[in-house]
């Protein structure tokens, strides 16, 4: 979209010629008068020299005769348009187009091409209402131009004019989705702020989804899964998962992040994870202040101990399992072996809890199943785990998450 097409060939071909007057012409009762032609003639060879002053000077003979007719007015204006451009002047080609087009003389192909190039003028103008008026017009007189249709809802947005934006935008979406197109960046994120615009969060979210399955950027992440974590319906048990899934994507973007995700994995007892988030978080973050630095140490030092205490364990882990009368210890300890560097056999552990059953969370378990097999770099387990969770739960939506997660790296 950043070069204008030029009007000629067909645009231009017969306009000046007194004996071949094209189609539009013989269809409609006015005729071009002689003294009409005569400039434009002149106008049309001194463009071809490059004399764009001088043809500008012949459309001044034009405007001196009497009122023009509408077949007139469309080829004078056409021509006029062609010199502007030449000249530089986008601006004045613009309202010369126009005024052509509103003459409603020309074949239906002659006034595509000239709303093509004044869609385009005003685009590169700035000029957005204007530019979604003509593009609809377009679109509504036949233009098959899919560039149009883009232009017409960017042009939408950027006018403020945002519920047919989004109007606009979000079949065009979800088409190139359907057919298997990576849709332009630019588009999702008009049609996310679209959304924001019009106070539709749903709708918000969903072209968040969409927009980190094709570009997946930390930022977009840290955005989508906040709004996630601070939905009224977001279960408490679920919030480590989802710090999990903002570790994974770089969604992580600050000290107390990392503070707030060690935190849970302390109390939900998986000290490993927690000594892993802090490590990380000490080496790649700043505390912005002298207390959290102090409070990092102080719970890498409690991670540190309680993962001590469970290795002394780990010798009688086959026994105790044993004894469990549910999935539940087995489901637990192998998260935790995953965690702390055993995920094959944490993973295995996992998948025979989940099939002994009694779970206190079943959907959670599958989930966190899911990200030991990730874990251990069993990525088809891990999606066929994701794809079993089904519906409208929360942890179906983490699945979803994941998923996409998972799509956007490969």
């Amino acid at each position: 979209m950043t070069h204008l097409r030029k009007l000629t060939g067909t645009l231009l071909a017969g306009l000046l010629a007194l004996a071949c007057l094209s189609a539009a012409a013989q269809q409609q009762p006015e005729t071009l008068r002689a003294e009409v032609i005569k400039p434009l003639q002149q106008a049309q060879e001194l463009n071809k020299q490059n004399k764009n002053a001088e043809a500008l000077a012949r459309f001044a003979e034009v405007d001196a005769l009497p009122a023009a007719n509408p077949l007139e007015v469309f080829t004078i204006e056409r021509l006029h348009a062609v010199v502007h451009l030449a000249a530089g002047n986008p601006a004045a080609a613009g309202k010369a187009l126009e005024k052509a087009l509103q003459t409603e003389r020309g074949t239906v192909a002659d006034r595509l091409a000239l709303m093509e190039n004044l869609v385009l003028i005003q685009y590169r103008a700035k000029q957005y209402a204007d530019t979604a008026l003509w593009a609809g017009r377009y679109l509504a007189l036949g233009g098959q131009r899919d560039q149009f249709k883009q232009l017409q809802g960017q042009a939408l947005y950027l006018s403020g004019q945002y519920q047919p934006a989004v109007d606009i935008l979000q079949p065009r979406l979800a088409a190139e989705v359907a057919a298997g197109r990576v849709p332009d960046e630019i588009d999702i994120r008009l049609l996310a702020n679209g959304y924001l615009q019009v106070k539709n969060s749903t709708g918000y979210v969903s072209t968040l989804e969409t927009l980190v399955r094709f570009y997946p950027k930390p930022e977009v992440w840290a955005d989508l899964l906040f709004r996630v974590l601070q939905r009224k319906d977001f279960p408490g048990y679920l919030e480590i998962d989802l710090r999990r899934l903002m570790q994974k994507t770089g969604a992580v973007s600050s000290f107390a992040d990392a503070l707030d995700h060690a935190q849970l994995a302390i109390g939900a007892g998986y000290p490993a994870e927690a000594r892993k988030v802090l490590e990380l978080a000490k080496t790649n973050a700043k505390p912005e202040s002298p207390e959290e630095g102090t409070k990092l140490n102080t719970m890498l030092a409690e991670a540190t101990r309680l993962q001590q205490e469970d290795d002394k364990q780990l010798p009688q882990l086959d026994a105790q399992l044993a004894q469990a009368r549910d999935g539940n210890p087995w489901v637990n300890t192998g998260l935790n072996l995953a965690l702390a560097g055993q995920a094959d056999r944490g993973a295995g552990l996992m998948a025979q809890g989940i099939e002994k059953g009694g779970l206190r969370q079943p959907e959670a378990a599958r989930l966190r199943l899911a990200y030991a097999q990730l874990l251990a770099d069993q990525k088809d387990p891990a999606r066929k785990t994701l794809q079993a969770i089904t519906g409208a739960s929360p942890e179906a939506l983490l699945a979803r998450l994941w998923l996409l997660h998972l799509q956007a790296k490969t």
